[in-house]
């Protein structure tokens, strides 16, 4: 099923458009907050619909390394069903080497 939030972005363009008329009226904290949480709302939807990411996935945040030192990383590694490192190659994105840092999020399937 293709991931489409055109419906509930346009109820949600539509709550802003609302409280862009009270703020008019009354320029409140609340209200400025508001906004800013249904705008921030609209930009998840648009990067879930825009890589049809389905939300029941699982993301999970890369931990922090157990090595401290400044040259240890993550590497993300496609093994070719062996345990023998000489024959792992690293995964390149745009011919550069995907190497995720500690914070960084996955979205797993």
């Amino acid at each position: 099923m293709e991931i489409n939030y055109n419906h509930v972005i346009k109820l949600l363009n539509s709550e802003t458009n609302k409280i862009v008329e009270e703020l008019r009226i009354d320029s409140t904290k609340e209200l400025v907050d508001r906004k800013k949480n249904i705008n921030n709302a609209i930009k998840w939807l648009k990067k879930g619909m825009d890589n049809q990411i389905n939300p029941d996935l699982n993301i999970i945040m890369i931990p922090e390394k157990i090595t401290k030192t400044p040259s240890s990383e993550y590497r993300l590694i496609e093994d070719h069903e062996s345990d023998e490192r000489k024959y792992w190659t690293e995964v390149k994105l745009n011919n550069e080497e995907l190497r995720p840092l500690t914070g960084d999020f996955l979205i797993m399937k």
